[in-house]
């Protein structure tokens, strides 16, 4: 089924107009063959080269002339010197492994060695200046600024795709810069190195002209490392990261028919699941009771992947990248049992370094077998030492075509969100759609389901250093309207209802802030909550949809809105 109807599929010569959705049926879309017909683009935006300052940099307190590449990196880090990342040991270490070769190069900066013997305060004072006269700036200059700038990315900024203007999504280069990562990356403060026109590969169509490689202003004559023509691809370029070996695609941007048919195409894939998660749960539960430890192994860990939406996991070279765990690689310093009859309590780094916490209760089997794989084994050994993310992933494919741990998890978010949003009748009383508002009370709701969804998906972050101040402000306004109303009230003003909608208004909008507080609410609304069934809901209660969807994701989700009230994933 497509978003409205229509056949359509991966026929070459379809060329798919804006409501592609209406022409094609998009769930087909990703199982491969061609994407496209014809595809013209204007290559990438290569950041300018290094432009020197001059300001000095000093070493156990005596002033080192540096060369123009010594400076850029000396420049890299003083512009980050008063961050977290900047602060930690490690990106120190990895920052003067990668300054040092530079250094060497002179006489000058071979004595450079100790980290803390560096001082770049001047450098950074000349960046603030730099920043407060960028602030400085009329808004006739900003303007022209910006005019300039649009003007050199113009040729970057849309492809032609079977003759159909797209946006173009990332085109520009990043520039060199030391390496950040996630959580706490072994890699931090390596150097992450200027990307070069040799270093890109270039897709365009059979016969399209290939896209000008620009003039640098390094007076050397540049040319692509490659120019391919695969048209069951949707990358316009690519690079290799020099950090961690990564490719770097150029897509186009996330309001594009290619990416709305991937879209519909993971939540058909999601929402095909529906047919086939008895048969899996009622396998797992078999598996749980056989004698065999490998088989029993099997069945927890699709236990926990669709019932905690965790991740497969891989093993890690710890020495290359941050240790983050999924299922399988969970080991027994992860997982505590003691909390409680099959309480189970999982502590540990997730993807993108985010700790997962959580203490959540689980079936009897599911904790009598968690209880035998953790037994007699050292913290740092496997929980599933008889079970690795290839079989697992073998075990998904033996059920249903391109299952995977992210088709578990769009599956749950989305269905979870489903139900919690049948609810709102019921959880929303007309006393609170009074008082508050119909708008304001059911996005309250709406948020505190979305919440959910985000906790099971473990969409956490930390708590923003702002927030603290925000309830405070909040909380002060919430007094000074009581106040008003209090003498409204004694006046016998006509305006005390509409007070009273006021303040009621202002308390959801606190208590939502408090509540979402440590969530991440964007992430699952972005990649995991199916927006079929946000946008039924809004239909069916009238709730506008800017409310629960900002520009980008209005854009993004062009091909839902056409869905009717009664949508049910």
């Amino acid at each position: 089924p497509s978003a409205k109807g229509g056949g359509g599929g991966d026929d070459a010569g379809t060329s798919y107009g804006d409501r592609w959705y209406e022409e094609v049926d998009g769930s087909e879309w990703k199982r491969g063959g061609v994407k496209w017909k014809t595809l013209e683009h204007g290559g990438v935006m290569f950041p300018p080269l290094y432009t020197p300052h001059g300001k000095p940099f000093y070493y156990d307190g005596a002033a080192v002339p540096l060369t123009a590449e010594q400076e850029e990196v000396a420049t890299m880090f003083a512009a980050m010197r008063e961050t977290d990342y900047a602060k930690k040991e490690t990106f120190q270490k990895n920052f003067m492994e990668a300054w040092r070769p530079l250094l060497k190069k002179t006489d000058e900066g071979k004595p450079v060695k100790k980290f803390d013997k560096c001082d770049f305060s001047a450098i950074a004072a000349h960046l603030e200046e730099e920043k407060a006269r960028k602030k400085e700036m009329t808004k006739e200059q900003k303007a022209e600024a910006k005019k300039e700038k649009d003007e050199a990315e113009a040729h970057c900024v849309f492809a032609l795709i079977d003759s159909r203007k797209e946006k173009v999504g990332n085109f520009r280069v990043e520039p060199p810069g030391l390496f950040r990562g996630r959580g706490e990356h072994p890699k931090m403060g390596k150097l992450k190195a200027r990307i070069w026109p040799e270093d890109i590969t270039i897709n365009v169509g059979e016969g399209a002209p290939v896209p000008a490689v620009p003039d640098l202003g390094d007076g050397k004559r540049h040319r692509w490392g490659d120019v391919v023509h695969d048209n069951t691809v949707t990358w316009l370029a690519k690079w290799m990261d020099s950090i961690n070996g990564d490719v770097k695609y150029v897509m186009l941007a996330a309001n594009s028919s290619w990416k709305g048919m991937s879209d519909l195409a993971k939540y058909e894939k999601a929402r095909e699941l529906k047919k086939h998660i008895g048969r899996i749960r009622a396998d797992y539960m078999k598996g749980m009771k056989n004698p065999d430890m490998e088989a029993q192994q099997k069945a927890v860990a699709v236990y926990l992947i669709d019932r905690l939406a965790l991740r497969v996991g891989n093993e890690k070279n710890t020495d290359e990248e941050a240790d983050t765990v999924g299922c399988t690689s969970l080991r027994v310093e992860h997982v505590f049992l003691d909390e409680g009859d099959n309480k189970l309590r999982l502590k540990f780094l997730g993807k993108d370094s985010i700790e997962y916490d959580a203490t959540t209760d689980i079936i009897p089997e599911a904790y009598k077998a968690l209880k035998s794989f953790v037994k007699k084994k050292k913290p740092g050994d496997q929980v599933f030492d008889q079970v690795n993310p290839t079989e697992l992933n073998d075990y998904f494919k033996h059920f249903m075509e391109g299952l995977s741990a992210k088709v578990f998890r769009t599956y749950n978010a989305s269905i979870t969100l489903d139900a919690e949003l049948r609810k709102t009748e019921q959880m929303v009383s007309a006393r609170q759609r009074a008082a508050e508002g119909d708008v304001v009370a059911l996005m309250a709701y709406y948020n505190i389901a979305n919440k959910n969804v985000a906790e099971l998906c473990n969409h956490q972050r930390a708590t923003p250093a702002s927030h603290a101040n925000a309830i405070a402000k909040m909380d002060e306004k919430i007094e000074t309207l009581k106040a008003e109303l209090k003498e409204l009230k004694k006046a016998g003003s006509g305006k005390v209802e509409a007070m009273t909608k006021r303040i009621s208004k202002m308390e959801a909008d606190r208590r939502n802030k408090d509540e979402t507080k440590n969530v991440s609410l964007g992430t699952s609304k972005i990649n995991y909550n199916d927006p079929r069934v946000t946008v039924a809901w809004c239909k069916r209660f009238e709730v506008p949809i800017h409310r629960p969807f900002p520009k980008t994701l209005l854009a993004k989700f062009t091909w839902a809105m056409s869905v009717e009230p009664d949508y049910e994933f």
